[in-house]
This record gives C-alpha cells, sequence and structure tokens, in this order.
C-alpha cells in the first residue's frame, strides 16, 4: 500500500512539474538576438551552395524594439505585430544574384501569420513559391528579382532576391533558402 502511494506521489509530482517519459514536444524560445541570429542565420557553402556572408556588412541581430537601427521606416509594424528578435544578413550568391535574409520571431505563430499577411496584402505579392501554399509563403516582384514573404511557425522570413532574368527563377531561390530555414525552425 505504502509503495502504490509513493508511486501516486512521483506520478502526481512529475505531472505538475511537466515531465513525462515522452519528453517536451514545445520547442524552446531564443534566449537573446544573438542566440536567435545564431540559428537562422546561413552558416556555410553546404547549406546554400555558391553563397555566403557579404564580408562588407556583418550580420546584425538585435531586438524588435531595435529595429529603428537597422531600417529606415517602418519599423512600427513589426513591433506591432509583436516582433521580439530579428536577425539581418546579407548574403552573395553566384554573380550577379544577392539576397537580404531577415528573420523575426514573433512569439506566437498568430503573430507570425499576421506579419505574412500585413506583409503579403500591402506588397500585392502574388509571386508563387515553389513547395509552399500561398498562405505560408509569397513573393513580390522587384525589379531583378522578388521579395518573398513567409512564416513557419512563431518565425517570419523576408528574403529580398536580386540579380535574376525573371521571377520564376528567383521563386526557385527563395524556396530553397525556405527549404533550409524550415528545417532550422523548431
Amino acid at each position: 500500500m505504502k509503495t502504490v502511494s509513493i508511486r501516486l506521489s512521483f506520478a502526481t509530482l512529475f505531472l505538475a512539474l511537466g515531465i513525462s517519459a515522452c519528453g517536451s514536444n514545445t520547442a524552446s524560445a531564443p534566449s537573446s538576438p544573438t542566440a536567435f541570429g545564431n540559428i537562422y542565420k546561413i552558416s556555410d557553402n553546404r547549406e546554400m551552395p555558391g553563397w555566403t556572408q557579404d564580408p562588407a556588412t556583418p550580420l546584425w541581430t538585435g531586438k524588435g524594439t531595435d529595429l529603428h537601427t537597422k531600417i529606415d521606416g517602418g519599423e512600427a509594424t513589426y513591433t506591432q505585430y509583436g516582433c521580439l528578435f530579428a536577425m539581418y544578413q546579407n548574403l552573395i550568391g553566384p554573380d550577379p544574384q544577392q539576397c537580404v535574409l531577415v528573420a523575426m520571431d514573433f512569439g506566437t505563430n498568430t503573430n507570425a501569420t499576421s506579419m505574412f499577411t500585413s506583409e503579403q496584402q500591402l506588397n500585392s505579392a502574388a509571386v508563387p513559391i515553389p513547395g509552399y501554399d500561398a498562405s505560408t509563403a509569397i513573393g513580390a516582384e522587384v525589379l531583378s528579382g522578388i521579395t518573398a514573404y513567409a512564416h513557419i511557425k512563431t518565425s517570419y522570413f523576408e528574403l529580398q532576391l536580386i540579380g535574376y532574368p525573371d521571377d520564376a527563377s528567383a521563386a526557385q531561390v527563395a524556396a530553397k533558402f525556405l527549404d533550409v530555414l524550415k528545417s532550422k525552425t523548431n
């Protein structure tokens, strides 16, 4: 009888603490802008063959409230939707291709989805990203490329891709970048 009572006490304690033999299925959120940036930065040529960090522009990470130091106007939209952390990385691909990778943590799927929807509508984005539903990723035409917008779980992404002969070529590369970013998303 005492053994059953002790086992029940331990079971109650484990449940109260959220401990289980199966582990937790909730991802731990990054604790700082640097930790967030380390998750999403494209760090070597194996992730995106042919793409490297632009040596002239260092990786930038910051809190959502620090976006005004990185972008000139428009930061209020990101903070309005709940941007916690952001990362900007300039990448150089096969000449003349370039990419500005923006990754942001919005804390919740709802916030990230709202940010995506806002940008999709604001920019009349209509370029399909191969392999992605338009409710998750879409591109908007820019001169010699696209800006792709996407959300995956609590993260929101913008890929500014330039140096392409047409939108379809840029969208193919956007899909490859998004596949890499998706693999890094808990």
